[in-house]
């Protein structure tokens, strides 16, 4: 009985000192372990729902390299990663678009700045129920018809005379998706500007099951998501004018960019100053030195050749001279 009142006791004294050091053997984020058996360093990623399957590739592959090594990966869309980056809560920002100016300035004026690599390419697909059987290609101007603010397009035949007189159902990610800003720039010809009556959600899977299971739904979400469910799902071709031959998004053609406007880079934006602990960068070496690999198994394009050394470069000048940090602005 004194070992269990002991013990208790020796609980009870750990929950109380919590708020003040916590208890046991977590880590702490700076990379330092208190003694114990808990993990030498954390790196924390956040951000891209599309750019999520590179980091997680990298993510398992690492853990069998430093096992010591906690890497946590989670996906609040782009905007979000760079929210989170904003108030120093992550070490590398997924990002499925270029950062925007503001995200720029004021992460310059936090003094929390960064260094932007290119790890792959994407091409957003248009996808639509393989039931329906009669949309296989839609032009530009069909789609900014149907996707901009106050649209008058409520059923397919709206669209073409020939299609049937059925109602549309739309499914697209949400405002802090940097898959929403691009195709609503690219598309309606301004970010985040869409019309109100779509079913918005931060998860890529749940846009994939709507689509799925609705004989008139037409989503969109990165290629990845596309390729890993082509028995659930049929990808419409598109069309950049009414001369212009209809293209679907494959490999190779977002690798020679002949599926525009819809093809795009993706990228990692890493906090500098995580960079430089020890247990982060040698993470993002391997990271950058395996990335063929990792963009692959997520399910894009690898970086090229070109993208490949001037990864190098800013590398180099990311860890090459701390005195000399490689700030937001040198990667543009």
């Amino acid at each position: 009985m004194r070992q269990i009142r002991a013990w208790m006791l020796g609980v009870g004294a750990c929950f109380a000192a919590l708020g003040l050091s916590g208890c046991g053997d977590e880590a702490d984020h700076s990379g330092s372990a208190p003694v114990g058996t808990g993990p030498a360093s954390t790196i924390v990623i956040d951000g891209s729902s599309t750019v999520v399957r590179i980091s997680e590739a990298a993510q398992k592959a690492y853990r069998a390299v430093a096992p010591e090594v906690t890497i946590t990966v989670d996906e609040h869309g782009t905007g979000g990663g760079f929210a989170r980056y904003l108030q120093d809560e992550v070490d590398i920002v997924d990002a499925s678009r270029l950062a925007k100016k503001d995200e720029e300035a004021k992460a310059r004026e936090q003094g929390i700045e960064w260094t932007r690599f290119l790890v792959g390419y994407d091409g957003i697909t248009l996808v639509v129920n393989p039931k329906n059987d009669f949309v296989k290609e839609m032009t530009v101007e069909q789609l900014k018809a149907l996707w901009e603010p106050e649209s008058k397009v409520k059923t397919w035949k709206d669209l073409d005379p020939s299609w049937p007189a059925r109602p549309i159902v739309l499914y697209s990610p949400d405002n802090d998706s940097g898959t929403f800003e691009f195709f609503t720039e690219a598309i309606v010809g301004k970010a985040k500007s869409q019309r109100d009556d779509v079913q918005q959600n931060s998860s890529d899977n749940s846009l994939v099951q709507g689509v799925a299971g609705d004989t008139d739904g037409l989503g969109y979400f990165g290629y990845a998501y596309y390729a890993a469910n082509k028995d659930k799902l049929r990808a419409v071709g598109v069309r950049k004018s009414k001369e212009a031959p209809a293209i679907l998004p494959s490999p190779e053609t977002i690798k020679d960019k002949t599926y525009s406007p819809l093809s795009r880079p993706l990228f990692l934006y890493v906090k500098n100053k995580s960079a430089r602990r020890p247990a982060d960068s040698k993470f993002l070496r391997f990271y950058l030195e395996k990335i063929d690999q990792f963009a692959e198994e997520g399910g894009y394009n690898p970086p090229t050749p070109a993208d490949k050394a001037q990864n190098s470069e800013a590398l180099a000048g990311l860890l090459g001279d701390a005195r000399k940090p490689a700030s937001a602005e040198s990667t543009k």
